[in-house]
């Protein structure tokens, strides 16, 4: 009986202790007509990127710094920092002009060799390995991250 309850605490242990899709390097998912995208270094700090299939579905972003959650639809959002050229709140893009800047900075994130996000005086690295295959270009058919405008 010591046995049985020995494994049961020793594999909720390992299910509550491992870091799933993402760690260190670049993984994508599909679920109910949403692409994510994500990252984390496992050290709380995190990228996902959720893009939605349907007519009006525009990029979105959540970043996890030092624990603490920020997301791209809600004040004050967050920067990304790619190879020292810094993006503020790039995944807003509910603007003429914050869509108009969208496809550089996607552009740029796609082959970005140091990346890092920052907000409210905090920066952290970010893991860039599958970057570039993990996010397709804005022009192929298989991408379902678009602006909102």
């Amino acid at each position: 009986m010591n046995n049985k309850l020995l494994l049961a605490l020793a594999l909720a242990w390992a299910l509550t202790n491992t870091a799933w899709g993402g760690t260190y390097e670049w993984t994508s998912g599909w679920g109910q007509g949403i692409s994510e995208y994500q990252t984390d270094d496992g050290n709380q700090n995190g990228l996902l990127i959720s893009c939605g299939e349907q007519e009006g579905l525009a990029v979105s972003a959540y970043a996890d710094i030092a624990g603490k959650a920020y997301s791209s639809d809600q004040e004050p959002g967050f920067d990304v920092i790619v190879d020292g050229v810094q993006y503020s709140n790039p995944f807003f893009t509910d603007c003429r002009v914050c869509a108009a800047n969208f496809p550089g900075f996607w552009k740029a994130l796609r082959q970005a060799n140091n990346l890092q996000v920052s907000a409210e005086g905090r920066t952290v690295n970010l893991p860039t390995k599958n970057l570039e295959a993990v996010l397709r270009p804005l022009d192929d058919p298989h991408n379902s991250c678009t602006a909102a405008w």
